[in-house]
């Protein structure tokens, strides 16, 4: 793939960030936007026609609400030869969705699962590529300066999947940090707790860690769940709402419900037996 009029639909922090990177990385590179219309740290703005035809590859970096009308509006002026990249964080479905708009064009279509935090990371952000050209993509890109796009299947909606499910954890983790946190502060005891949990997870990697705290589910759920009820009621005595609290009280009820401590009455050896018995028992 040796195209190198890349245009980019959408230029916020993300479309900012990497066009930059690309247009020092020699790409010509141009941009669509709904809010911002003047050239912009040296990138010119076209109009959403001219972006589509002067450029070889768009990528979509809107807010994900919006990427399926994004789409419908660039396969008016897309035609073969042409490859666009949808970067937004949406479902596996969506971007299935989106691919079937892009492809009635006779255009190629690529999705992009953005893995990272760009305003951490920058232009070295994990991204996770599909789809039957993301190969060649993820290459050029490489070539651009987006020096940690990987190819990930040839099936559009697997990148997708990844960051979906990824973000149980990334986006889970942050509102409970934030609720503790809010609770500590409201306990006069915030500081002492970043402290401790920072100083613990910087002394133990977070892989033995994790392990652990899934070996140990079954056998300690019975105790957790009640600990958890706990924690909710100190939570409200604060005059605070335990969502995440809650959502624990929750998990753990249902890991007693299924039978996991009868399942494992020891210590599992591995982590996985604790996640394949709990996929089972979880009927569709």
């Amino acid at each position: 793939m040796e195209a190198r009029k890349i245009g980019f639909i959408g230029l916020g922090e993300v479309g900012r960030t990497f066009a930059r990177a690309m247009n020092e990385n020699g790409a010509e590179v141009y941009y669509f936007d709904v809010v911002r219309k003047n050239s912009h740290e040296g990138i010119p703005f076209l109009p959403m026609e001219e972006l589509v035809q002067r450029c070889d590859v768009l990528l979509a970096t809107v807010v994900s609400q919006a990427a399926v009308e994004v789409a419908r509006e660039a396969c008016r002026y897309l035609k073969p030869g042409k490859l666009y990249a949808d970067l937004n964080s949406t479902s596996g479905s969506v971007k299935r969705e989106v691919a079937k708009i892009i492809e009635a064009s006779g255009a190629d279509f690529v999705e992009g699962a953005i893995l990272s935090a760009v305003g951490e990371t920058g232009a070295k952000a994990s991204i996770l590529v599909s789809g039957k050209k993301a190969e060649a993509f993820a290459r050029l890109m490489n070539e651009l300066g987006l020096v940690h796009v990987r190819y990930f299947s040839p099936r559009v909606g697997d990148a997708s999947t990844v960051k979906m499910v990824r973000s149980i954890f990334s986006k889970g983790m942050e509102c409970l940090l934030i609720e503790m946190l809010v609770a500590g502060k409201r306990a006069g005891v915030s500081d002492d707790l970043w402290k401790e949990i920072v100083q613990f997870m910087t002394e133990h990697p977070f892989e033995r860690v994790a392990e652990n705290w899934i070996r140990t589910h079954p056998v300690a759920c019975e105790r957790r769940y009640h600990e958890m009820i706990q924690v909710v009621e100190t939570v409200r005595e604060m005059g605070l709402e335990p969502i995440m609290a809650k959502a624990a009280v929750d998990f753990f009820k249902r890991s007693l419900a299924v039978g996991l401590p009868q399942a494992f009455p020891e210590k599992p050896a591995r982590s996985w037996e604790v996640v394949d018995r709990l996929e089972k028992e979880l009927k569709p």
